[in-house]
């Protein structure tokens, strides 16, 4: 009878040594897609609501912002999460959706159009949220709102 126990340690050992790894060690890759989702749900909810304490505890300590006519820069979570509310709070939102989700380099990524109102005037932003795993769960890395 032959064994498959050396091929099994072999792809087990390959899959944890892969550059391209997503997930953080100890997730299943279902549990790992299903954090990455529903980071990206709380981002989606609360700029579509306008309130940034829906995904700021997804917001990691230190985290590039880029805003439309605006900061940029790398911000502590609390900077951050004042400059994003500042920001919501000047432009109303009308809409928004991510509407394309990738990986590049194991950084789940979101992109969307965004609609908001700003001093009385439709404006419209492309939102760009980029994610890395850090102690086991999925933190948000890059913020930009252009």
């Amino acid at each position: 009878m032959r064994t498959t126990a050396p091929l099994t340690l072999l792809v087990v050992l390959a899959q944890a040594l892969s550059p391209g790894m997503s997930i953080p060690p100890g997730e299943s890759e279902q549990a790992g897609k299903t954090e990455i989702r529903d980071v990206f749900d709380d981002v989606q909810r609360g700029i579509s609501q306008g309130n940034v304490a829906i995904f700021s505890p997804h917001i990691h300590s230190q985290v590039r912002v880029t805003l439309h006519g605006g900061e940029t820069g790398l911000y502590s979570a609390n900077q951050a999460y004042y400059l994003l509310q500042n920001f919501l709070r000047d432009r109303k939102p009308v809409s928004f959706a991510f509407t394309t989700y990738g990986e590049s380099e194991s950084t789940p990524y979101g992109t969307g159009n965004a609609a908001f109102t700003f001093r009385g005037v439709r404006q419209h932003a492309q939102i760009y949220v980029a994610l890395a795993s850090e102690g086991g769960r999925w933190v948000i890395m890059l913020i930009n709102i252009y």
